[in-house]
This record gives C-alpha cells, structure tokens and sequence, in this order.
C-alpha cells in the first residue's frame, strides 16, 4: 500500500516510490497526467518534484530538498521589493520563496498539464493563495513580448534543456529579457550540470548571449548550476 508522506485539510497524500496520490473522499487519485509527454509527480528528499517523460527536474543533491535550493536563489538575488519575473514555473517553488521578499512576482507556465499538478500539489499552495503571485499559461518567449519595458527588478530563468525550448535560449528572447528589466535588475539563469563534463560548454554559450544582449558581471555558481548577471 502507498504509505502516506503529508496530510492537508482536504487530502492526505501518498506515495509508493514511482507515483504520488491524492487520497481525497475515499477516492485515490494518481498525480501523473499526459499532454503531449508524460508528467508525473515523485517524491524526492521529501518533497514533491516534476517528473517529464521519465526524467527529473533539479535533482540538487547539494539541498537537504528543493524547497532549500529556491530559497538559496532567492537568497543570492538579494531580492527586496520590486517585481520578479519567473519565467517557467514548473511547481513554482521558486515563485512563492521570492513572493517572501518581493512586491510581486508573474510566473509563465507553458504546460497545462504542469498546472494541473501543481495545483493538486500541497507545496505549490502558495502560486494559487497569493494575490502577489500572478500565473501566466503560454510560453515565456512569447508572454515576455507583451511586457512593459523597465518593468522587473528581478528575473529567474530556469528553462528545460535547449532540446525542448531553443527559442528560449535565443538571442530574441535574451533581448526581450534585458528589455523588460529595470537597469540594476539581477538575473539568474540555471544552466543544469550537463556542461560541467564538457567545458562548461552550456553555461559559456549562455554567457555570451547574455553578454550580447547587455547583461553585466555575469557569474557561474556551480552550487546552484547556473549563471548570475545583472543589468
């Protein structure tokens, strides 16, 4: 039997090592749904993280969970007031740690499956009961366009792999990017480890994007797998 990790006013959720389950009115739901790929929630280090087509989002093995590697993000962006942009939500851990320090905070979610699970999720509580937090559904490369400029004092771009989002590795969405953000506004963009066997091959091509569009004192951090700048 599932054995039960969390229990909340409507649900008590369990797991037995491959899936999640919303027991919910004598009924067991399983939180895995399929929308072009297969998404599926999994337990990890005690929290609920994605699961797409098999593979895992951010296993940050360096975090006692990944509630604590959004608040380290959150933590070196110094983030204090303004408006933040995230710009792909998945649970949208990192979304609702910022929300803690930030005026506000626009989250973009392509998937409506991702959605879905998010809000069957307890963790992800907080994108849905925080009038700072807005979440927008559609691809970040083209929400952004739609944005004022000068208007975020702070941005987290944490795409998937290039293979399934080039467009937002493009110097398009780079440019849009700097475009919308305040001048001083701190980014952060997770890379993943991939590149560290190969040159740091990723983060040196992000790198120079970012730098082509206008970013500034641009800096690796291998505990969070990603790079810092600032405009």
């Amino acid at each position: 039997m599932p054995e039960i990790f969390y229990k909340t006013g409507k649900a008590a959720y369990s797991t037995d090592g491959k899936f999640i389950y919303a027991e919910l009115g004598g009924d067991r739901i399983k939180l895995a749904l399929f929308d072009g790929h297969y998404y599926k929630l999994r337990l990890y280090k005690g929290v609920p993280v994605l699961e797409i087509d098999g593979l895992r989002m951010h296993l940050v093995r360096d975090f006692k969970s990944p509630l604590d590697y959004a608040k380290e993000i959150v933590k070196e962006l110094k983030i204090k007031n303004g408006a933040l942009f995230d710009s792909c939500m998945g649970l949208g851990y990192t979304a609702i740690e910022a929300s803690k320090k930030a005026d506000s905070v626009v989250t973009c979610e392509i998937s409506r499956a991702v959605i879905t699970l998010a809000q069957w999720n307890p963790f992800s509580d907080g994108l849905f009961n925080d009038k700072r937090i807005v979440v927008m559904q559609g691809n970040a490369a083209d929400l952004i366009k739609d944005f004022e400029s000068n208007m975020f004092s702070y941005v987290i771009h944490d795409p998937p792999r290039f293979s399934h989002a080039s467009e937002l590795y493009s110097g398009e969405f780079y440019n849009q990017m700097f475009r919308v953000c305040k001048k001083g506004a701190r980014i952060f963009h997770y890379t993943g480890s991939v590149g560290a066997k190969k040159g740091r091959s990723i983060e040196n091509e992000v790198e120079k994007r970012l730098k082509e569009s206008g970013f500034r004192n641009i800096k690796y951090s291998r505990k969070l797998q990603g790079l810092f700048a600032s405009k």
